[in-house]
């Protein structure tokens, strides 16, 4: 559904296929379990949904809220947080799991699971917790915060929790050394950190009919359209880029594919020239076969964008701005086209447009790049590395080629 979880999937899958791996997911696990079918090494995972979890002591007897507010701090032995509903779901199984069990790392998958670490180590002080950083959360916070969209003290709640990082986990794995340098800044250079970029599964054949065409019909946008830096990132490419471009290709369509809504206040995307939402849909190849171009207008954001992996893997060349393909290891002109300008954006576009040989050329080079460093079995090695060396308390040192 989207890179988030495309990355969680991929990321347990590996983990399944080098070590003994339990997880624990909010999902149905019937449902869950259909993922085999795409990642058949999670058939082997001990999977534990917490679905059927329903805890029942006095605390029941209170009204709901009350009792959430009261079960949440209780179970953290904390009474000046807030209320963590997700972590009130998975606790009887954690606790459960670790009474029971002894495990050689917990891999935390957000920010707010955060919470369980001190539930952890009240059962197992010497187990590894690991963070999985799928973004620099206060660097997308700071970028709400000057929308207006969050209060400064709610900034500063998420400024904290990553800034104590250092003392919570044992480490921490982002999907970019630019997110890997930021953690490490903000936590006075005492944090464990090392990247696990994000992977693409790497298809035999290309995607590229559009490609081919000799009179172009449509480039594309993939992405989750609620993402506050998807939405701001198509406002822009849409009313500074797109009427730039249409100038040269007036019968050209945008295709944006994506999950979700787009937020209120970028409703008027929908009313622009040739554009066609298709929301989600079941399989984005057959949406990258049409397109000639695939763009990544985003302006604000972290981690690393799956959606350039994805059309470099099907052979589809990108324009993108330096912050939509931060994370990846590319050399611009040769792996993609570069531009923070809307002038310059456009014209990287109909350059591609009007250049089907410079359109080969980008894609046979990204598609190269792809395929030599974001596969998902070369990002699973690199983590069996991380975690085993971490496991062993050995210093991590030149066991990833970076390009």
């Amino acid at each position: 559904m989207n890179g988030g979880m495309q990355r969680c999937f991929n990321i347990l899958n590996q983990l399944a296929l080098h070590f003994d791996l339990t997880a624990i997911i909010h999902q149905n696990k019937e449902d869950f379990l259909k993922s085999v079918k795409h990642h058949p090494a999670i058939g082997a995972a001990k999977i534990y949904s917490t679905k059927n979890n329903v805890a029942k002591d006095f605390l029941t007897l209170m009204p709901t809220k009350l009792e959430n507010a009261l079960r949440s701090r209780w179970y953290q032995r904390i009474w000046n947080t807030p209320a963590d509903g997700s972590l009130i779901k998975y606790y009887p199984t954690l606790i459960c799991l670790l009474k029971n069990q002894k495990f050689d790392i917990i891999i935390l998958e957000n920010l707010a699971t955060l919470n369980a670490v001190r539930i952890i180590r009240r059962f197992d002080k010497t187990v590894k917790i690991v963070y999985d950083a799928h973004n620099v959360d206060s660097k997308l916070a700071k970028a709400a915060l000057k929308r207006n969209e969050i209060s400064n003290l709610e900034f500063e709640s998420v400024l904290s929790r990553e800034s104590n990082l250092e003392r919570m986990v044992d480490g921490v794995i982002t999907c970019s050394e630019i997110d890997k340098n930021t953690l490490q800044t903000i936590n006075s250079r005492k944090l464990f950190v090392e990247e696990i970029a994000n992977g693409i599964t790497i298809p035999e054949t290309r995607f590229d009919a559009g490609v081919k065409c000799s009179e172009p019909e449509c480039i594309l946008f993939c992405g989750t359209l609620c993402s506050i830096p998807n939405a701001e990132g198509l406002d822009w490419f849409s009313r500074r880029i797109w009427p730039l471009i249409l100038r040269q290709f007036p019968n050209l369509k945008l295709l944006i594919i994506g999950a979700g809504e787009l937020p209120e206040r970028y409703l008027d995307i929908k009313e622009t020239t040739n554009i066609e939402f298709a929301g989600t849909i079941p399989d984005v190849k057959k949406w990258y076969n049409r397109a000639t171009v695939a763009v990544v207008p985003l302006l604000t954001g972290s981690g690393t964008r799956l959606k350039i992996l994805e059309a470099m893997a099907l052979g589809v060349p990108v324009v993108s701005t330096r912050i939509g393909a931060e994370g990846i290891h590319y050399s611009n002109e040769i792996d993609l086209l570069l531009a923070d300008e809307e002038k310059e954006f456009a014209e990287n576009v109909l350059k591609l447009l009007m250049n089907k040989k410079l359109r080969f050329e980008i894609a046979d080079s990204a598609r190269e790049l792809a395929t030599r460093f974001y596969d998902w079995n070369i990002i699973g090695n690199r983590m069996k590395d991380v975690l085993t060396l971490l496991i062993s308390n050995e210093k991590l040192t030149n066991v990833y080629e970076t390009h």
